[in-house]
């Protein structure tokens, strides 16, 4: 027995406006608040004067000689924005869309720096140079205390990482466990973005909630699936 199925094509033009509706909403609903995000972020951003003043000169400008990226304040609080489109699709296939970018290697630098290490390195503990006939060596706990010398490090100072870090904010978690996500793990932490980002993101959420309700509102009223209640 033959059977005939009817909607389909109001069904796929319903589909189709829900899909068109939703984003649009969210992307005008999201808009103020990731725009503050962006705004909390740049606020973040240390004056030239509140880092390491060699961070600020840059390297040198030597042939094959590649140079640190220099920290310029006001440059890394031009590089924050916040795009409303879709960024490229990863080669996982993933695409990202209304976010907050920093541009800026330097920018870049000073979100992350120590993530790993908020140190600079693991910890290290002196040894006293009789110990290894006079050489000066640290113990490495992430290494069960083996001996090493600061020459293993194939840098004319081994404590640059801990000289540089160590002066800078912690890291905060930008992902933070709540009933909108689950809780970040390392790659979620940053100064800049990151941070603002854990004190604003319920409202970005909130706001994608109320956007998607009121599409599906919107749908049922258009098309009196349900009766309207006076």
């Amino acid at each position: 027995m033959p059977v005939n199925v009817v909607g389909v094509e109001e069904l796929t033009k319903g589909l189709n406006y829900i899909s068109e509706d939703i984003r649009d909403r969210i992307n005008i609903a999201i808009k103020p608040a990731m725009e503050n995000i962006r705004d909390r972020a740049k606020s973040y951003v240390p004056s030239n004067g509140q880092v390491l003043s060699g961070w600020i000169k840059g390297g040198t400008s030597a042939p094959g000689y590649r140079a640190f990226p220099r920290f310029d304040s006001e440059m890394i609080k031009g590089g924050i924005e916040y795009k409303q489109g879709e960024n490229r699709t990863s080669k996982n296939g993933f695409t990202v869309s209304n976010y907050v970018y920093n541009s800026t290697p330097g920018g870049g630098i000073y979100e992350t720096a120590g993530r790993l290490n908020p140190q600079g390195r693991a910890p290290f503990m002196r040894v006293a140079a009789g110990e290894l006939g006079g050489v000066e060596a640290f113990n490495n706990p992430a290494t069960k205390f083996k001996k090493r010398g600061t020459g293993s490090y194939n840098s004319d100072n081994p404590f640059a990482g801990y000289q540089f870090v160590s002066p800078l904010p912690p890291v905060v978690q930008g992902q933070v466990g709540n009933k909108y996500q689950k809780s970040g793990g390392r790659k979620t932490k940053g100064r800049l973005i990151y941070k603002a980002w854990a004190k604003d993101s319920h409202k970005v959420y909130e706001a994608i909630i109320k956007a998607v309700d009121n599409s599906v509102d919107d749908f049922n009223h258009r098309t009196l699936l349900y009766p309207k209640v006076a």
